[in-house]
């Protein structure tokens, strides 16, 4: 398993264990597809990550599928992440 499916499975965990945040679909799809492809599937559907509001709300928006993209960027396309980067700063997450 890759770097950045391990973090996002574990900021999947860590969202529904300490902050009660399900995203039961996106996991299953990063189990099924894995997590690079479910990524561009999602961001292909102009789709934010399941649990990208809750989590956001909660202060939480570092456990998101977008906060990780930015993070492993060298591994999508400049329009995946520039949308990932979207919905980030659409949340003021770069003004921290």
């Amino acid at each position: 398993m890759g770097d950045f499916q391990a973090a996002l499975l574990h900021a999947i965990d860590t969202a529904q264990n300490e902050f009660g945040v399900r995203q039961a679909r996106l996991r299953q799809n990063i189990e099924t597809y894995g997590a690079v492809s479910t990524v561009k599937d999602y961001i292909k559907r102009n789709r934010t990550s399941d649990g990208f509001d809750a989590l956001v709300n909660l202060g939480q928006t570092e456990l998101t599928m977008e906060a990780l993209v930015a993070k492993h960027h060298m591994l999508f396309t400049d329009e995946e992440v520039n949308f990932c980067f979207s919905a980030l700063c659409g949340v003021d997450y770069y003004k921290r």
